[in-house]
């Protein structure tokens, strides 16, 4: 439901000429497997150009990765601490771990790695976007709105960051800012399906019962899990309608609820 920002293979450029030719060879097949998806192979290739090279810490940091894009966050997380305790200002490896970390629901320890990033580059947009979500999912919506707010300041088009202070917007109950929000990523990306699914939703509180189905069925249509992004805000209709003091039309509530 929330939108990050990671960022793959910064520094895929060529090792230094001094280093093993084997190692450049393992290291730039896995960096072309990864890209092709293929991540079972990148990660072989990445171990063996570790096994030649072993204190590379761009080596770790592809490694990691890949290991992110498969979902092993827990080996995602054993390669960017190789990375950063071999290179301990290694800002974009202090921000996938982060990324990682909260996947694992370990919000205070990616607060602590976006924290990071921005203490090396202020001037990154996504570490505010990303610490901003991190806050968000920790229930704190007020530092939440304030990181995305700083994130648009660097970057005013980026769509994921409108996304997720609208998401703080709306677990605030500032329902009109939400919609806003999420309408400004639809206007910037048109294919968010979460900016449909989280303005679907703030439309439930208004009773526009007409404008949430058009976004819920336009999400889904995109592939889009609503019942999971419906989730993100509320553990259950129920819990909608007696916060919210709202009866959800019936076919909404089949949409909505998980079969």
């Amino acid at each position: 439901m929330s939108s990050r920002s990671i960022t793959s293979h910064p520094e895929v450029g060529v090792l230094q000429p001094d280093k093993l030719t084997l190692t450049q060879a393992y290291y730039s097949r896995g960096i072309a497997y990864d890209k092709k998806g293929e991540y079972d192979r990148a990660i072989a290739d990445f171990t063996k150009a570790i096994q030649l090279k072993p204190e590379d810490a761009n080596i770790y940091y592809n490694r990691g990765i890949a290991y992110y894009a498969k979902g092993d966050f827990i080996s995602a997380i054993a390669d960017l601490n190789k990375a950063i305790q071999l290179k301990p200002n290694y800002a974009i490896a202090h921000n996938n771990r982060g990324m990682a970390y909260g996947q694992k629901g370990d919000f205070d320890r990616a607060i602590e790695d976006f924290t990071k990033v921005i203490e090396l580059n202020p001037n990154y947009a996504g570490g505010y976007n990303n610490r901003g979500n991190a806050y968000g999912q920790k229930g704190d919506f007020d530092r939440a709105i304030e990181d995305c707010n700083k994130a648009i300041v660097l970057d005013p088009n980026h769509a994921e960051t409108y996304n997720n202070r609208g998401n703080a917007y709306t677990q605030k109950g500032e329902i009109d800012r939400a919609i806003e929000d999420y309408t400004r990523a639809i206007e910037l990306k048109p294919d968010l399906a979460e900016a449909y699914t989280g303005r679907g939703v703030a439309r439930l509180h208004l009773k526009e019962w007409e404008s949430a189905r058009a976004d819920l069925t336009r999400a889904k249509n995109m592939g889009m899990d609503i019942t999971t992004g419906f989730h993100y805000f509320y553990e259950s209709i129920e819990e909608f309608e007696r916060r919210n003091g709202v009866k959800l039309p019936k076919d909404i509530a089949a949409m909505l609820t998980p079969q």
